[in-house]
């Protein structure tokens, strides 16, 4: 659980942005800002985010880098590790995100008004993250 709760936030937080550069540089893109996850779905999995993971977040910048801070339980204490990358939105408004160990990812990201949004990956498919400002 925890492995791929650390790798769906690598994914959201390691997006970049290239065709849409002009409406990032502008700060249109809906993605901008610190976003807060509040709920992991795994159709595979039983486990749920505790305490600890709910303060992970992740601040995407409008010179598409992206700061994120992961928050996970070590020995019954709540350890962040924090980390900068790049993202990027592709022209079909999917966000495409790197990770360490799995390379580019191409992701759905699914806004509800201007303070949710699901990220989900077609190669993960039951397995989304929720996000919230």
């Amino acid at each position: 659980m925890k492995k791929l709760f650390l790798m769906l936030f690598s994914i959201a937080f390691l997006a970049s942005c290239s065709e849409d550069d002009d409406a990032n540089a502008n700060g249109d893109d809906p993605i901008l800002g610190t976003w807060y996850v509040v709920e992991l779905e795994n159709d595979f999995s039983d486990d749920e985010l505790n305490q600890c993971n709910l303060n992970s977040n992740i601040t995407f910048n409008a010179d598409n880098t992206a700061n994120s801070k992961v928050h996970e339980e070590v020995e019954g204490e709540c350890m962040a590790e924090t980390s900068t990358a790049e993202w990027e939105r592709n022209s079909n408004g999917q966000y495409t995100f790197d990770l360490p160990f799995l390379g580019r990812q191409t992701g759905d990201v699914e806004f509800s008004g201007n303070s949710r949004f699901i990220f989900s990956v077609p190669s993960l498919p039951g397995v989304s993250l929720t996000f919230e400002k």
